[in-house]
């Protein structure tokens, strides 16, 4: 790759391109583009695109915006394929040069092979060779996560979870579309779920018709931001995307098969939910808490959905009346913490009861709301539900875990992959509705 205009200043707070590849051991060849010096971090610079020997698959231009037409046009008169435009103000600003200077890029690579992403964005990334344009470093994690977004956000990523696995930031959308990224991930094999946020787009027709063909065979979420007056005019100037009505948005995502989540943090944990559990077969869950209080909520949080915390099967139910106390009239939710107040050690009863919920055909998934006393109680807690999740590979499970260590408790939830937190039984639940809904829809296709 050709890295047009990367800096010669390097060291944190230097948002330096080149210094984070290196950081990421990525092993493709390493052109940097910059007159000035001869080189940087080791690396040999080139004066000019046209003067690199190599065959250029991909050119990161991250100039000042009034070079970069030029600097688009040597591109693609030397043959390179793909473009990264890093650089503001064409279509996101509101004066007409700024746009005029967006239709000349589209003009330069018509009818040329170039194709561009951009401007105004992150550009792409790709963990399992890496990758990443991005001239913010990001945490590399393989996942099975695709991302399509329109802000670099989401390359970041948030405390639950490190969201690219690979990305595609489309900034402004001048070229490379929502339609040609999710052809991208609908053929490949190590993306699960395809997240995506949507601003606003140009042609819609070609996106929903990309997504009915797309969406039965990969999971398909999306954020549509810009829903009230004032987002969509905040919209138009973050990236030139016309936002459309809330409704028309709503409608036509529902009918093209792709789940519609209403804000960032269903986005986020949807995301989490369907790239790790497996499907639920019915739509029953087995809750088992140490807090008899955190259980009602839980019951509460169904009443909106198709989840069910019904009765147990009286096989189950016999199971779990013998490791608990005589005076307790086991139900679900299973209050378990009575039994391990009087057991030695006190983990024993959560273990088999957790087992007998999981063995249980009748249950499509097992919800286990829990606390993090502590870091080592914490930890000894991941590292069950993961044991656990190995052994049940078939059955979802899901944890709400609450307590002062409960962000770092989730997030090893997460880096291990085998079970998804929450930090309260609804969002638990809205998870588990979600994923009982497009389970239902994958085993009628």
């Amino acid at each position: 790759m050709a890295l047009i205009g990367v800096s010669r200043y390097t060291g944190e707070g230097a948002f330096n391109i080149l210094e984070n590849l290196l950081s990421y051991s990525y092993h493709g060849r390493i052109y940097p583009v910059n007159p000035s010096v001869s080189e940087i971090l080791g690396v040999k610079t080139f004066p000019t695109v046209t003067e690199i020997a190599d065959d250029i698959d991909l050119a990161i231009i991250a100039t000042p915006r009034p070079l970069v037409p030029r600097l688009l046009k040597e591109c693609t008169e030397s043959n390179i394929k793909s473009a990264v435009i890093v650089a503001q103000g064409f279509s996101d600003a509101n004066d007409e040069e700024s746009k005029q200077l967006q239709k000349e890029l589209t003009d330069i690579v018509k009818d040329r092979q170039t194709r561009i992403v951009g401007p105004n964005t992150f550009g792409t990334a790709n963990v399992f060779t890496n990758f990443s344009s991005s001239f913010v470093k990001i945490r590399m994690k393989k996942q099975p996560t695709g991302v399509i977004c329109q802000t670099g956000v989401f390359f970041i990523g948030f405390p639950e979870m490190t969201f690219v696995g690979k990305g595609i930031d489309l900034g402004n959308a001048c070229d490379i579309s929502f339609a040609d990224s999710l052809e991208y991930f609908a053929n490949d094999s190590e993306t699960k779920v395809v997240a995506m946020h949507i601003e606003g787009m140009q042609d819609t027709r070609n996106f929903i018709d990309t997504c009915k063909r797309i969406s039965p065979k990969k999971a398909i979420l999306a954020l549509k931001t810009g829903k009230s007056e004032q987002a969509a005019k905040a919209a138009q100037s973050h990236t030139g995307s016309l936002a459309g009505k809330k409704e028309v948005w709503e409608a036509a995502l529902k009918q093209s098969g792709v789940i519609h989540v209403a804000d960032l943090e269903e986005l986020i944990d949807l995301t989490r939910t369907l790239s790790m559990l497996p499907f639920m077969e019915t739509p029953k869950i087995g809750v088992i808490t140490i807090t008899g209080g955190l259980g009602v909520m839980a019951i509460d949080a169904c009443q909106n959905s198709d989840m069910k915390i019904d009765k147990l099967s009286p096989s189950t139910k016999r199971l779990l009346d013998t490791m608990s106390p005589s005076w307790l009239n086991i139900g679900n939710p299973v209050d378990i913490w009575p039994a391990m107040m009087t057991s030695q050690p006190p983990i024993k009863p959560l273990i088999d009861g957790l087992r007998v919920l999981l063995s249980d055909p009748q249950i499509g998934a097992v919800l286990f709301i829990g606390a993090a006393f502590d870091e080592k109680w914490g930890g000894g807690l991941c590292q069950l539900l993961n044991e656990l999740a190995a052994t049940y590979k078939d059955k979802p499970l899901a944890c709400c875990i609450y307590g002062p260590y409960t962000d770092v408790t989730i997030k090893e939830l997460q880096d291990a992959g085998k079970v998804v937190g929450f930090t309260t039984p609804e969002r638990a639940i809205r998870a588990l509705s979600r994923l009982s809904e497009y389970s239902q829809l994958r085993s009628r296709l």
